[in-house]
């Protein structure tokens, strides 16, 4: 399974090492260009083994990143809860998905969730964005720093994508204020 990460300035790199591994501390890396890491994990009693393709948020790699989003069984593009331009950035990335890739399945992430007295992005802002995106997106928001959402963002992430994106069911969960499928 192929699972392509765009975004820039807000974590990417972070969240995957959370998900590849879940107990140690976050190490400062910077992409430069492009990067891959294989995780095999279970999930609905099956074993997936998932290539994240993190990629750069430089705005001089953004074109030869198209070639990354084909053939990818989901695309996550990733802001910064408390940054305004990764926010914008973010708004670049989906209009960018919907003209290059029919049928795509993206997981918008919205990071820094430990942040929350400093979020900027506001809840009826992501609502809004997801109302008016025409393809199968769903939204989660955790923290790579302390963890918080990591485990059940990827699982999330895993059973979407491979969920047949005709046959999709709209949801809003009410309770669980991180998590919607649209």
């Amino acid at each position: 399974m192929k699972i392509c990460l765009v975004g820039h300035k807000c974590g990417k790199t972070s969240i995957i090492q959370r998900w590849i591994r879940p107990s140690y501390p976050i190490q400062p890396e910077r992409t430069i260009a492009i990067d891959m890491k294989s995780l095999t994990c279970n999930i609905d009693e099956s074993c997936q083994t998932l290539r994240i393709w993190d990629c750069s948020g430089e705005p001089h790699y953004r074109d030869m990143l198209d070639r990354y989003m084909f053939n990818t069984n989901l695309i996550c593009v990733c802001y910064d809860l408390t940054n305004e331009e990764s926010w914008h950035i973010a708004q670049y990335w989906i209009a960018r998905i919907q003209r290059l890739i029919d049928g795509a399945i993206v997981c918008l992430i919205g990071n820094k969730l430990d942040l929350e007295s400093k979020r900027i992005i506001k809840d009826n802002d992501i609502k809004e964005m997801i109302k008016n995106t025409p393809f199968y997106m769903f939204h989660c928001e955790l923290s790579a720093l302390t963890g918080e959402n990591c485990k059940d963002t990827l699982r999330m992430i895993l059973r979407e994508a491979k969920r047949d994106p005709d046959k999709h069911v709209i949801r809003t969960f009410e309770k669980e204020k991180n998590c919607t499928i649209v």
